[in-house]
Order: structure tokens, then sequence, then C-alpha cells
């Protein structure tokens, strides 16, 4: 499939209401990304937004191959009695991560409070996109290109 036609289905192809990351195109890239914590977390002496969000993208040569580059973003603020703080974390290259995290708190999008449950396995996003462009017949570039 060229090109053109593979970026074109990509969103319609991977992007499934259950699941929780999503699919859309940017250029020659299909993006992934996977906003797997956006929360407002409660301690008897503080409260703490925290905002992680892992993005992958395979950007598409004319040759007929994928290239992969990852990002993992994370931030947080918090006030408490100990004063205001923020802390930002930025990673890219190629991240393996998997993740679950279970804390007291508001979910952003929900508005729902209680026990919050944040997961992530990057493994799942990946193998989406690279089977989807397999089967496609584009291939991942080997070690020397």
């Amino acid at each position: 499939m060229d090109k053109e036609a593979v970026l074109a289905n990509a969103p319609a192809a991977l992007n499934k209401a259950d699941q929780p990351w999503e699919v859309s195109v940017e250029g020659d890239a299909i993006v992934g990304r996977w906003k797997w914590m956006d929360a407002t977390f409660f301690a008897p002496t503080q409260i703490t937004d925290e905002v992680k969000e892992f993005t992958c993208t395979f950007t598409l040569d004319d040759k007929g191959k994928w290239h992969e580059i990852d990002k993992n973003e994370e931030a947080e603020k918090s006030a408490g009695l100990g004063g205001l703080g923020a802390s930002k974390n930025f990673q890219i290259g190629h991240i393996e991560k998997k993740s679950i995290e279970i804390s007291f708190g508001k979910n952003k999008e929900t508005g729902e409070v209680g026990l919050m449950k944040s997961s992530i396995d990057t493994s799942v996003i990946k193998k989406a996109i690279r089977d989807y462009l397999t089967d496609c017949g584009w291939k991942k570039p080997g070690l020397f290109g």
C-alpha cells in the first residue's frame, strides 16, 4: 500500500473506543499517544496534579520502511504545607515502559473522586502500529537502515 493510503487509513484502522490510547497522522508519521495519567492526588499535607503521557512516532520513508522514536513526558505540580513545587521529566529514544499506579485522587477528565488506577504498557500501542504497518507491506529498517 502506498504511503498516502497507509497514513490516511491509520486512524480508522487503529483507533478503538475501548483502548486508552489514540493514533493520529502528522505529516509523514503515524503518532500514537497514551495519556495514561491526568489526575489530582490528595495526601494529608499536600495536593498534587500529575500528567503523564507516552508518545511513539512512526515516520514512513519513501523506501517502504518506517523509523520509530518514543517520548515520555511526566509533569507534576504540588501545593502543601512545605510550599509550592513543580517538576518535569522528559525522555526520548526507544522506551519500554510498563507501570500500574494506584492512589486516592480525582480524575481530571471524568471528575470522579476515589481510588485511581493508571496504567501503561508501551509494547501494546507499539505492537498495534507495527502490525498495521507490516500488514500494509511496510518494513522496519535493519540495523544499518
